[in-house]
């Protein structure tokens, strides 16, 4: 690579993004990871955060699930709304991946439930399978819960990610709240700042 030019197809650090569309971006083509933070530069790309940022993703919205059969985890999501005898349904969707494409958050997914409304006496009915609150009245938090499972997935041996939302409606139709947050998948042996990252064959 010389005076910013690079070959078409070099990746010099081998994280999957070709040497010219680092240097399009303002990312280090020396590095894996310019920023430090645990995620390589080509999976931030696809996830759609800030590859130059170390603060971005926010780690507050990062969850690990580990590869092992018996692997599950459980993701709070809190929502704080002003009832008038509505019901509050949550609802989950699986967003991108990185850095494969053909798979998301859903091969993992097994389950979102309502868990607790403060005060609770500002709900009718707390219905944990459908994931809703019924007839909710007044100033009150409602608790979620998104549960994932490693299950019989085939371990990969290397980190990836699956970025997901969660979103609360109500009875008419109306979006109350939306998070999104990225459901990391990691071997048992490995952490996320020196982890091996899953690397696709080329580059882009």
């Amino acid at each position: 690579m010389l005076d910013g030019f690079a070959p078409p197809g070099n990746d010099s650090d081998g994280d999957g993004l070709c040497d010219s569309s680092e240097l399009m971006r303002g990312t280090d083509p020396m590095l894996a990871d310019t920023d430090s933070d645990g995620f390589t530069d080509l999976v931030e790309v696809r996830l759609g955060t800030n590859p130059v940022v170390p603060t971005s993703p926010d780690r507050a919205t990062v969850f690990i699930l580990r590869e092992s059969p018996d692997a599950t985890l459980q993701v709070p999501i809190e929502v704080d709304v002003r009832g008038r005898g509505e019901d509050y349904t949550g609802g989950f969707m699986p967003l991108g991946a990185a850095p494969e494409t053909t798979s998301s958050a859903m091969d993992f997914f097994s389950g979102t439930v309502a868990l607790y409304a403060d005060p609770s006496g500002n709900v009718g009915l707390l219905d944990a399978e459908a994931a809703s609150f019924r007839g909710v009245t007044g100033r009150t938090r409602l608790g979620y819960e998104v549960r994932f499972a490693f299950g019989s997935e085939l371990p990969r041996s290397c980190i990836r990610a699956y970025s997901f939302r969660y979103s609360v409606k109500r009875s008419d139709g109306r979006l109350v709240a939306s998070e999104r947050d990225l459901l990391v998948v990691m071997p048992l042996d490995q952490r996320l700042e020196t982890g091996d990252w899953c690397t696709p064959s080329g580059c882009i």
